[in-house]
């Protein structure tokens, strides 16, 4: 089952430095948190910011390509996790039919906030601590899950 989720925060996972974009279900209280790299958080903050960078990024272009070619973003997906490493997807549609392209979830999140299209992750990727078993993810979904958000503000990125 797909839910439907939002960005809530960034945050950085200061065991790995490393951004994550922190998604929360829109109708619950779940969250997944997505680590990213630093330049695709920055093109994810200037979305956020709703500022226009001087040139346009790759994830501009690729909705450029995109539209220009008949398509549009349907809806993103995050979709599974191998090695520890999501996997997402693009659901774009056409007159053609539906193109279902895979990519990083952090290409995901960007595309979905460029095109206004709706971002869902599978449930079993927020219920995938529930086998006890402790990895830094889960540790990490369990640490924002239980933070008050005003101890986020030690870990946004500027």
């Amino acid at each position: 089952m797909m839910i439907q989720m939002e960005i809530t925060s960034f945050a950085l996972d200061t065991g790995r430095n490393t951004p994550v974009i922190i998604l929360k279900e829109k109708s619950g209280e779940r969250t997944l948190p997505v680590p990213v790299g630093p330049l695709e958080a920055g093109a994810i903050a200037i979305q956020s910011l709703d500022v226009t960078p001087e040139k346009p990024l790759s994830i501009d272009l690729a909705k450029l390509i995109m539209e220009q070619l008949g398509g549009r973003l349907r809806h993103v997906v995050i979709h599974d996790i191998v090695d520890q490493s999501l996997l997402a997807r693009l659901n774009i549609v056409s007159e053609k039919g539906t193109a279902v392209i895979e990519c990083r979830p952090s290409d995901a999140i960007a595309m979905a906030m460029r095109c206004d299209a709706p971002l869902f992750v599978e449930e079993m990727l927020l219920n995938r601590d529930a086998d006890g078993k402790k990895t830094p993810e889960q540790d990490l979904r369990r640490r924002i899950r239980t933070m008050d958000t005003i101890d986020f503000g030690s870990y946004f990125l500027e």
